[in-house]
């Protein structure tokens, strides 16, 4: 029987990945990733509710939108299951620093996820409520503040 083999995206966040390197990690979402896989899917599910209660299906345009955001959120959320492999990092990969950068890596993609959710619910809140333009700029500058973070924790944990 033919095994069927998934090809991933890859995630790219700097030069070097273990590709090459005879490294197999399982790694186990912690209460922490849980909990923000948890929000993410809760994101998802307030932009459905607000969406079918304020238009319902008939606007043409906002089905649309809705399901592009739809496949963006479930493409994020599938990034955070990446292999090793599939993940190029800003430092060089070594048998000590692997599991360190991989888990840091996934929790960013959980955290971008997050932040993508907000910013695709609060873009389906500006077409009625003004307040939500501002909070798109602030979710955007919060996904670029968290990728900062995450390479001064991965430059100071190489």
């Amino acid at each position: 029987m033919k095994k069927i083999r998934i090809r991933f995206f890859n995630i790219n966040l700097g030069p070097y990945s273990a590709e090459g390197q005879d490294i197999n990690i399982k790694c186990h979402p912690s209460l922490i990733d849980r909990v923000l896989e948890a929000v993410s899917a809760l994101m998802v599910i307030v932009g459905c509710i607000y969406l079918v209660i304020n238009d319902g299906f008939e606007n043409k345009d906002m089905l649309i939108g809705f399901l592009i955001n739809l496949l963006v959120c479930l493409l994020m959320f599938t990034s955070a299951y990446a292999p090793v492999q599939y993940i190029r990092f800003p430092v060089r990969i070594s048998r000590q620093n692997i599991v360190k950068q991989y888990i840091m890596a996934l929790r960013l993609m959980r955290i971008v996820n997050i932040l993508i959710c907000l910013m695709l619910v609060f873009n389906a809140l500006s077409i009625n409520f003004p307040w939500a333009n501002p909070a798109i700029g602030i979710s955007v500058a919060a996904m670029l503040l968290s990728i900062l973070v995450y390479y001064i924790f991965a430059i100071r944990n190489k």
